[in-house]
């Protein structure tokens, strides 16, 4: 990158290249450790052969000096972007975001490592790749990479907690990050266009403290802007997560009242018993049918306590499954249920909330358009396909008295509004955050959803 004009050793080259190349991969890696793609043993492979093609590939560069060459600039960020990708399972949006704030960091590392050099050894700086050069990067990396964790990337990895997977991701988040890259964009067009277009060399725009204290002040600027931004997208998943937990919350309260209305109904008819016991001992002396006849009318309005109290161990799934039963019931729809779900499940109780509410609310809506025949039929549970795998499979059926409309982009005419529906949409987002599968299918008056969500351990 820099003007040579005196000699230099191919190990000083080594030195210069690993640390413009490793510090930065293992910062990202650290930083994203809840998200690693694949792995440990995979990922340190990976970073490995990655460090040592960009510091072999930079090493040659500079003996067949071509150093500012602009391309290979783009071909080593390019094998930046494929690292970042391989390693990390994040928004695309993020991750470009991430390589290019990596990448404006360390011309900022370049540039104040070379005005250091030329400041406590003129003449060695004068070298293009001295070993005093990466001598003088190391300060500059201590302070640089520790600086921009707790600022920026210490906030995107807080917002994966340890009880969440790290692929949740809210769809406001990912429909951010698709924009977002584009401010540390800016600032790296404005490292471009410094390095190739301010009719002066490298080097000489290195040694000269004044520029070299004027970029550092950009960066420092854009360090704080990129603080910015990932707070605010931190406060967008807060946001979105609260909201969960409220519909969460608000669909357990109902159940919970549901509840109470079903224990008092119990303890009515625990009074009203001995009432009832006496009733027909007189019943039984008197030989009054027409009395018994009446009695045992009296008993249809309690059929509602034939319904189970518990479907599931996993209770936020049980209080959703147990509140639409009630309102199949309203619906005259017979509400079958088969699940065998534990407490402890590698999905978020707000993706559960979502996936169960929008399916069975679905299914109720589609049943009350019909007069007769109507049924919900809920299956579940938890398959290993392989060791250290699991999957949630989940299937739910239930009659329609109004055809479904499936639109031009797959998804469905909603019943309450115009347009399409948005539960489906969200639920294959879930589906997609846990690399599963859905299928939404209706055949012979039957609508079928069928969900699979993966947990690699």
């Amino acid at each position: 990158m820099f003007f040579v004009e005196k000699p230099y050793t191919f190990w000083e080259t080594l030195l210069y290249a690993f640390l413009n190349s490793f510090p930065y991969m293992v910062l990202v890696l650290f930083s994203f450790r809840q998200r690693w793609r694949c792995s440990k043993r995979i990922t340190y492979l990976l970073l490995a052969a990655v460090t040592l093609i960009m510091t072999a590939g930079n090493a040659l560069r500079m003996f067949l000096d071509t150093p500012g060459n602009p391309l290979i600039d783009v071909a080593f960020s390019l094998l930046y972007i494929g690292f970042i990708f391989l390693a990390v399972r994040a928004p695309v949006g993020e991750l470009v975001f991430t390589v290019l704030v990596l990448m404006n960091l360390g011309n900022l590392a370049v540039v104040a490592s070379k005005c250091l050099e030329g400041l406590f050894f003129p003449e060695e700086a004068l070298i293009g790749y001295h070993w005093t050069y990466p001598l003088m990067m190391l300060p500059v990396l201590c302070i640089l990479l520790p600086l921009t964790y707790f600022l920026i990337f210490r906030v995107i990895r807080l917002q994966t907690t340890e009880d969440e997977m790290p692929e949740q991701v809210s769809d406001a988040a990912v429909y951010m990050w698709r924009f977002l890259w584009l401010i540390p964009g800016v600032f790296y067009l404005i490292w471009m266009q410094h390095f190739y277009n301010s009719g002066q060399s490298s080097l000489e725009n290195a040694l000269d403290p004044l520029n070299t204290g004027y970029l550092l002040l950009i960066d420092l600027g854009s360090i704080l802007i990129y603080r910015t931004v990932v707070k605010l997208v931190a406060l967008q998943e807060q946001n979105q997560l609260l909201q969960a937990e409220k519909h969460m919350l608000s669909v357990q309260n109902m159940q919970y009242e549901n509840l109470k209305s079903r224990m008092d109904e119990i303890r009515q008819s625990r009074h009203d018993l001995r009432h009832h016991l006496l009733l027909l001992h007189n019943i039984r002396k008197s030989g009054d049918l027409e009395a018994l006849d009446q009695l045992l009318e009296s008993y249809p309005a309690l059929e509602s306590l034939e319904y189970p109290l518990v479907y599931c161990q996993n209770e936020t799934v049980n209080a959703i499954v147990a509140y639409f039963a009630e309102q199949a019931e309203k619906q005259g729809a017979r509400y079958t249920v088969k699940l065998d779900l534990p407490q402890n499940l590698f999905v978020t109780k707000p993706d559960l909330t979502v996936l169960f509410g929008n399916l069975l609310e679905n299914a109720v809506e589609a049943c009350s358009h019909m007069n007769t025949g109507a049924f919900i039929r809920v299956t579940g549970n938890l398959v290993k396909p392989t060791a250290g795998n699991t999957t949630l499979a989940l299937i739910v059926e239930n009659s329609y008295g109004i055809e479904p409309q499936r639109l031009d982009d797959g998804t469905f005419r909603s019943l309450k509004h115009k347009g399409s529906g948005v539960g489906i949409a969200s639920m294959r987002n879930i589906v997609k955050r846990y690399n599963g599968a859905c299928s939404f299918q209706f055949r012979d008056d039957v609508f079928t959803a069928s969900i699979l969500l993966n947990h690699h351990a």
